[in-house]
């Protein structure tokens, strides 16, 4: 039995997605799961809709657009949409493409993360300094402001 508190390792990550994606070749298995979506996507439009039936001009404006994204999310879904599913491919394949450079890298693995991780120390470093230099320059600007006599 799997200890809840664990943590997986990229070998579990990668035992995973291939045991999904073996399930997915399956033809019944994937019918079956987009089914289930678009008949829960179904569901919510149905209740969307009920939920504004009743409402006024300005109300009515909100659920038209309410409509609107969960049909454009319904049509993404099942497949009709063309913006989604090609940005969903392309941050799929930049989350593949970044695992196997990581995986494929020339240097050692050890190498590779201590670059990595060097990097993502000095970027966190950047952003503190940054947040560090904006907050300095709005307590300046608010010291500097004159008083407009309403002060208690």
């Amino acid at each position: 039995m799997r200890n809840p508190t664990r943590n997986y390792t990229t070998k579990d990550w990668v035992r995973l997605g291939a045991k999904l994606s073996l399930l997915f070749t399956e033809p019944k298995v994937r019918k079956a799961v987009g089914d289930r979506i678009k008949d829960g996507v179904d569901d919510i439009s149905d209740t969307i809709a009920s939920k504004y039936e009743d409402v006024n001009e300005t109300m009515a404006s909100k659920y038209d657009d309410a409509v609107k994204r969960v049909n454009a999310a319904k049509s993404a879904l099942q497949g009709r949409g063309y913006w989604p599913s090609r940005a969903a491919g392309f941050l799929l394949g930049i989350g593949v493409g970044a695992g196997l450079g990581i995986l494929l890298a020339p240097a050692s693995g050890r190498e590779t993360r201590d670059a990595v991780r060097d990097k993502a120390v000095a970027a966190k470093n950047r952003a503190f300094r940054s947040a560090a230099v904006a907050t300095e320059r709005i307590r300046q600007s608010v010291a500097t402001m004159p008083f407009t006599g309403t002060e208690g």
